[in-house]
């Protein structure tokens, strides 16, 4: 007997496959499913990164009215231009309404699992138009929404855990071009709005590659489809339609261009590319999010998700290099391709199978890694990225979604000929039953372990401390401690988890993380010692401040948190050990007294009184420029002594900037030497042009000083030497500056 589902309007359809998506994506993700509002996938900063954005969209452009692509309240009071930054700007407007009724953490789930089950639908959808099978484009709708790729990219970045507006583009696109009706065309942009910018503009510059792709494919395969007065005016319409759609996100991101396109570009080099290239074993390997072949994939983790270029081998990038195919899918597909050569049909699939092929060569990346090995093959991604705007797409392995997608209607196809063969026993209702028992189990996402669903989730409640921070004045900042990625791992975790906290008291912090970020924000951090050292704490080697300067830093750290507006300090409690959280504690008591809150999750202390406390202290001095130490010049080429790697080194010329409260007569004392050889060194005092003290360098670290008057206020002392020897960093070396009344 045949067993089949009643035969529903399309409506019923659509909300029965729907449901089922849903329900699969509820059951396979437990472990967030039973805590949707105070949980999220463990992906790092990056995940803390993505709800901030969700927050800030909205809250920038119906709170503060101004483009949400540039903000002062990240990196203040320099400020952020967010244009390259890895935003989902129309998911945060769509779901505004939501994150004032459940919260943002809430929100970031729900979104997760919508892209699962609307996933699904939309390729159900274009696959049932292509195959006329209701069960064949359930199997697509699986394939696509439950691809390993998509799960190992739900986990880490929200702009790639929503890519179900991929089929519903190339299902309107292709509805434009076969059915000749400008409607679709007008879907088409939507969709493709949608996936911009509700998804990423990775996603857009993919999905323009594919439609030129697909065009020039269509050309070959029927040139009449392409190439008359209809199809010619609704490719016009499709283009002219997402302009004007798109034209509010556009138009904000020309104003606030800058120079983000060259921060875009960042990690963008051949070594970044193949880090995160798929490698081609990785297609016939499972995935290592599989629950329940997890611990198989242990064993090839380092070997096929890292990877080893000129030397240098990279740490693995799982999420961005899984792209299991599944040997079900492979067995569908196949039987696509045998059915249709069989029939002399090949053409019917030709597109899809040239589709699969052209991205299968883009996201293997600039060269072919087999296993274990780089080969130095390359393939068609180094031409791609060789072209202006489109090599933003550094992460070549992200090609997978359309891979994915011609993967998933190849499988409907072979399925559809399985179904209608003397072995679909049962029916169709069985025959997908099975497949998808099949493919849920090679495609599977789902920790099986109590102990690995742990590592895959994180808490995504925000102490409650920091919701008292939003009484502080309208002027003021808030330093949140780690403020810099880790020293030791590079994790930018805890600057994006402060990103995420700001969003319960809404002021500027001093810190954040963007995924483009530029060597002035770090910089504007790097001044101020307390944010240095809690880096250096955290990283095991204490409360330290590598400086060429010696002085009270305290006295430093309360200059610049007066200059930043700064009303409070924040510690995270679980970034430290129990005992640097300690000396962290005991060291901000000296500066500001007892905390006004203290948990086990965070501490907060106030600092309003800072300006009169920096009133009260004695001159304060710092870098001006770029000085290096000497130990990142220690190489073969250079004879590096230990007062050399301790040196501070600079080009000609070099500066620090002297805050006294009053006029003073001081002494600046330090210690230097000339690289090359014997030379001058001058010293200059602001705007003066007559040197105020001269001194004879040697190769030899030696002491110096000069007595200088110190006006009151904001003072430069530069540090020059009449003849430069070379472009180069290592021409003259200070260390151990004292500045003393």
């Amino acid at each position: 007997m045949q067993l089949k589902i009643p035969d529903l309007k399309h409506h019923e359809q659509h909300a029965l496959a729907f449901a089922v998506y849903l329900l699969i994506s509820l059951v396979m993700f437990w472990n967030i499913t039973g805590s949707i509002s105070s949980k999220v996938v463990n992906g790092g900063g990056d995940v803390y990164q993505s709800m901030w954005g969700l927050w800030w969209v909205p809250y920038s452009v119906f709170t503060l009215h101004q483009s949400p692509y540039l903000t002062s309240y990240l990196f203040y009071p320099l400020g952020a231009n967010l244009v390259s930054q890895t935003m989902s700007p129309l998911a945060g407007i769509i779901t505004a309404p939501v994150q004032a009724l459940a919260g943002i953490a809430a929100t970031y789930n729900l979104l997760f699992f919508l892209s699962f089950a609307l996933g699904g639908l939309f390729t159900f959808m274009l696959s049932r138009y292509l195959v006329k099978n209701d069960y064949a484009a359930f199997i697509a709708g699986l394939v696509f929404a439950f691809s390993p790729m998509h799960i190992a990219q739900s986990y880490s970045h929200l702009q790639w855990t929503t890519i179900e507006f991929i089929p519903l583009f190339v299902f309107c696109f292709l509805l434009m071009l076969r059915e000749k009706k400008t409607k679709y065309a007008i879907y088409a942009a939507i969709a493709f709005v949608l996936l911009t910018f509700a998804g990423d503009i990775e996603q857009g510059i993919m999905m323009v590659a594919f439609a030129i792709i697909s065009l020039v494919i269509l050309l070959f395969l029927d040139r009449k489809e392409i190439l008359n007065k209809r199809s010619i005016m609704n490719i016009a319409v499709l283009g002219a339609a997402v302009l004007v759609i798109s034209s509010p996100f556009l138009i904000s991101i020309y104003t606030n261009l800058g120079s983000s396109l060259s921060s875009a570009s960042q990690l963008s080099d051949v070594a970044h590319n193949m880090l995160y290239s798929d490698n081609l074993a990785s297609f016939f390997l499972p995935s290592y999010f599989n629950g329940i072949f997890h611990n198989a994939t242990l064993g090839y983790v380092a070997s096929v998700y890292g990877t080893t270029y000129k030397g240098v081998t990279y740490s693995p990038d799982i999420t961005e290099k899984v792209s299991y195919i599944g040997y079900s899918v492979l067995l569908l597909a196949a039987l696509a391709l045998y059915h249709e050569h069989k029939k002399n049909k090949m053409r019917d699939i030709a597109y899809w199978i040239v589709i699969g092929a052209v991205f299968l060569l883009l996201a293997l990346g600039p060269n072919l890694q087999i296993g274990g090995a780089a080969t130095g093959v390359p393939t068609l991604y180094s031409a791609y990225r060789a072209i202006p705007g489109f090599n933003l797409v550094r992460e070549p392995g992200r090609f997978d979604v359309v891979i994915t997608l011609a993967l998933a209607v190849l499988a409907a196809i072979g399925f559809d000929h399985l179904s209608k063969s003397k072995y679909n026993l049962g029916g169709g209702l069985v025959l997908a039953s099975i497949f998808t028992v099949l493919i849920l189990i090679e495609y599977n996402g789902m920790p099986l372990s109590a102990a690995f669903a742990n590592t895959l989730t994180v808490n995504a409640q925000i102490p409650a401390g920091y919701h008292g921070l939003r009484s502080l004045a309208a002027n003021l900042s808030v330093l949140e401690l780690p403020a810099l990625p880790n020293f030791t791992t590079g994790s930018f975790l805890y600057p994006g988890k402060a990103m995420y906290y700001q969003t319960s008291f809404m002021k500027p912090i001093l810190g954040g993380y963007t995924t483009r970020t530029n060597s002035s924000q770090q910089q504007l951090l790097q001044n101020v010692p307390l944010a240095v050292s809690a880096g250096y704490l955290q990283s095991g080697e204490g409360l330290i401040f590598p400086y060429p300067i010696t002085e009270d830093y305290s006295n430093l750290t309360l200059f610049w948190l007066a200059a930043y507006n700064v009303g409070a300090v924040s510690v995270i409690n679980n970034a430290y050990t129990p005992a640097e959280l300690a000396s962290l504690q005991s060291y901000l008591y000296t500066l500001f007294g007892n905390p006004v809150d203290i948990n086990a999750n965070v501490t907060i202390y106030a600092s309003g009184s800072i300006e009169s406390l920096v009133g009260a202290r004695s001159m304060v001095s710092y870098i001006s420029g770029t000085w290096l130490p000497g130990y990142e010049f220690c190489s073969s080429t250079v004879s590096c002594s230990q007062a050399f790697a301790s040196a501070w080194w600079g080009a000609n010329p070099r500066a620090i900037t002297i805050f006294s409260p009053n006029a003073t007569k001081a002494t600046i004392s330090f210690q230097a030497e000339e690289y090359n050889s014997a030379a001058k060194l001058e010293i200059f005092l602001n705007t003066n042009n007559v040197p105020i003290a001269t001194f004879n360098l040697t190769r030899s670290l030696s002491n110096y000083s000069a007595t200088v008057d110190i006006p009151g206020g904001l003072s430069q002392v530069t540090f020059y030497q009449p003849t430069a020897y070379s472009s180069t960093y290592l021409n003259f070396g200070i260390d151990n500056i004292t500045i003393a009344k």
